[in-house]
């Protein structure tokens, strides 16, 4: 994928359809877990999961902040030609030690300060039990959330925005 030389209308469609469907399959998600919980649990399960989602809104952002600006640094630096190649690299590393930093500083903040969090998020005394049930999960794979983002956005750099599609639906 060529942006100077490439038809421009293929190139935006073929990166729009790679963008839906990774968007499309965020939104089902979403969709499949309040119509399941709602059916089991009725409108407490609702509200707890709807407290609980910013939690991982915020957790799959930063996922996506270092791999945006990661990617962006590092196509910038892989398209120079020369001895700034090898700084891609470097952007690569930077932002694979930023992500896990980022994932460390998310997992404690669910492990030691997950009652506030859920109080921020508008849990009450009836919905924190349930919302903290809901959060046990999420726990257990703060890093696999924020480094599917973040590998996905640097594949998305790679002249294959359907690989970055086929990540995250299997992430």
């Amino acid at each position: 994928m060529d942006f100077l030389k490439d038809d421009i209308k293929t190139v935006y469609f073929r990166c729009l359809a790679a963008a839906f469907g990774s968007a499309f399959i965020s939104s089902v998600y979403g969709i499949v877990d309040m119509a399941m919980v709602g059916q089991y649990q009725g409108p407490n399960g609702t509200a707890a999961l709807a407290i609980v989602s910013p939690v991982w809104n915020i957790l799959y952002s930063m996922g996506l902040l270092v791999g945006i600006g990661g990617g962006v640094l590092f196509s910038t630096y892989k398209g120079m030609s020369g001895k700034d190649q090898n700084r891609s690299n470097e952007i690569f590393t930077a932002a694979f030690i930023g992500c896990i930093i980022l994932s460390l500083a998310g997992w404690l903040m669910l492990i030691f300060f997950e009652e506030e969090l859920l109080v921020i998020f508008g849990a009450e005394e009836t919905l924190l039990p349930l919302a903290k049930e809901y959060l046990l999960p999420v726990k257990f794979v703060v890093p696999a959330f924020l480094f599917t983002q973040f590998l996905s956005a640097f594949l998305r750099n790679d002249k294959d925005p359907g690989l970055a599609t086929t990540a995250v639906l299997c992430g």
